[in-house]
């Protein structure tokens, strides 16, 4: 008797730091989940269009586009994605909030233990 196997989930990394998406890459997918990254607001729309996508791991600023505006962009054309705020820049209060009022399930500062990246893209998957 086979069993289907159930999807990966997948995550789209959005930052303009090579690295970041390597690396991130590499943790969620020991995790389990496919990952793509894109390193500007275009290249993540033209991924989204193209595949489908579970969660978004969106830098806060990006140099074509305000990480905000973006994020109005995809909850408008894709309410069901979720998006997972990124920033360099730590916590900041009014940008976690206004952050979560224009949609996203989550917040998260690049200075962290990547371990709370993935916890932080687990719990917006369960919401």
């Amino acid at each position: 008797m086979s069993f289907l196997k159930k999807p990966k989930k997948h995550v789209l990394v959005v930052d303009d730091e090579s690295m970041i998406i390597e690396m991130t890459r590499e943790f969620l997918e020991e995790e389990g989940f496919r990952v793509s990254g894109a390193g500007n607001t275009m290249d993540a729309e033209k991924i989204m269009e193209q595949d489908h996508v579970d969660a978004v791991l969106l830098d806060i600023r990006l140099p074509n586009e305000d990480g905000l505006t973006f994020l109005q962009r995809i909850k408008a054309a894709h309410p069901q994605i979720h998006v997972v705020m990124l920033t360099g820049s730590g916590y900041e209060e009014n940008l976690m909030q206004t952050a979560l009022h224009y949609g996203a399930s989550g917040y998260v500062s690049k200075d962290t233990d990547l371990e709370n990246v993935i916890v932080a893209v687990k719990r917006a998957l369960k919401a």
